[in-house]
């Protein structure tokens, strides 16, 4: 088991920790009189039982309907009732037990009900274990777009159960993984290199592979919340406002959440930022920031764990920029992004750049991927008189990797 700090709590990580969550919470909050556990239709099934009946002093269970459709106003209201009907006051925690869309509906509860209660993570997801858990961002989505009303609000502490991950359809491990590459792809590449390098033991879900992972995956978050932690620095010399470091851990995000709110429940939040990661860094290398290589690990990592890398027929170019409008790194209705200079860095100073909807517009659409090789080719390459594609993305692949190739006409 590992323990990681993260501003004012604490995120443990490792195998078999949920049944010494409740002694542990009475402990750390001797002064809670009641609990309620916010899980949902999947998951409370599996393990609202072990907490419950482990706390000592009255627990209530709320089940939501699993499904990011849960995460709205309506929902909120509904949960905010019902610990109003069961007398809970400002002595109460709200336990989140389940996957992203838990932990951000309860944590939103939890920083308005009595003016804000404590409350506690329990991710049951891969993809919340290494983000949606960490760092204090709690919300809803509403039809303007996802997390678009919220709060930042704190855990009192997150139990990371690896163990939780072996109950996990293989899509949902998968859709985590997107996460975690992009914690790789902005701030190590030593974590990216891991992930290069152990694909077969992570989908196996081998322990000592998989905790190594996610500790290091949570260590990056973790470090990046501790320096900015509500996306901003604010400057004694400026009124403004100015984006700060965690805005990197938002890469893939702007396309991503434009994609997602057409394709939603077709496809899921990883799936989706791993398309807006390639088509990122597509934009940066258009840039001039970062190189084919680059693109091209990028590239064939995300593919490698079977997430989707090219952009939807059912979303149109012109809709996913209208989406992207709602994001809240933008300013001055220009869009700003997240940008790679190479794998384990970003552009910074600042960490966003302002993208003309034009150049976004010509990564969506669609397009032949030109990328480097693996390893380096070389040899003589005998053109056919055609000039089909398939001959020009292999010169054009060679010429951006800088290679010396021969051509016989």
């Amino acid at each position: 088991m590992q323990e990681i700090p993260c501003k004012d709590y604490v995120v443990q990580v490792g195998h078999g920790l949920l049944a010494s969550v409740p002694s542990q919470l009475l402990q750390l909050l001797p002064n809670i009189t009641s609990f309620i556990v916010v899980s949902d239709s999947n998951v409370a099934p599996l393990y609202a039982q072990t907490l419950l009946q482990g706390f000592k002093r009255r627990a209530e269970l709320y089940v939501i309907p699993a499904g990011e459709a849960s995460k709205n106003r309506g929902m909120k209201a509904a949960i905010e009732d019902f610990m109003l009907e069961k007398r809970m006051h400002r002595d109460c925690c709200v336990v989140a037990l389940g996957g992203g869309v838990v932990g951000d509906l309860a944590g939103f509860v939890a920083s308005t009900y009595m003016r804000g209660v404590p409350f506690v993570q329990i991710p049951t997801s891969l993809l919340a274990c290494v983000d949606s858990s960490i760092g204090g961002k709690t919300g809803i989505d509403v039809e303007a777009g996802k997390n678009l009303v919220g709060a930042f609000h704190q855990p009192k502490r997150v139990f990371v159960d690896l163990d939780l991950l072996s109950t996990l359809p293989k899509r949902e491990l998968i859709n985590g993984m997107a996460e975690i590459i992009k914690a790789g792809a902005i701030y190590s590449d030593a974590l990216f290199s891991m992930l290069e390098s152990n694909v077969d033991a992570i989908l196996a879900l081998k322990q000592d592979v998989v905790l190594s992972m996610v500790a290091a995956s949570i260590a990056i978050k973790t470090t990046v919340v501790d320096q900015d932690e509500k996306e901003h620095v604010r400057n004694t010399f400026e009124i403004r406002l100015k984006h700060g470091l965690r805005a990197i851990l938002n890469f893939g995000h702007s396309i991503g959440h434009g994609i997602e709110a057409i394709m939603q429940p077709e496809l899921l939040h990883g799936e989706c930022v791993a398309i807006g990661m390639v088509k990122e860094a597509e934009i940066a290398r258009g840039l001039g920031l970062c190189t084919s290589a680059t693109v091209g690990r990028l590239l064939r990592c995300i593919k490698a764990y079977g997430l989707p890398v090219r952009v939807p027929s059912r979303a149109a170019t012109a809709t996913v920029l209208e989406k992207m409008e709602v994001d809240k790194k933008n300013s001055g209705g220009v869009k700003k992004l997240i940008l790679l200079t190479s794998i384990g860095k970003v552009h910074s100073n600042p960490f966003t750049v302002a993208v003309e909807d034009s150049r976004i517009a010509h990564v969506l659409e669609p397009q032949v991927l030109v990328v480097p090789p693996s390893e380096p080719i070389s040899g003589t390459v005998n053109v056919p008189g055609s000039k089909s594609i398939s001959n020009r993305v292999l010169l054009l692949a060679a010429l951006g990797a800088g290679y010396d190739i021969y051509i016989h006409i």
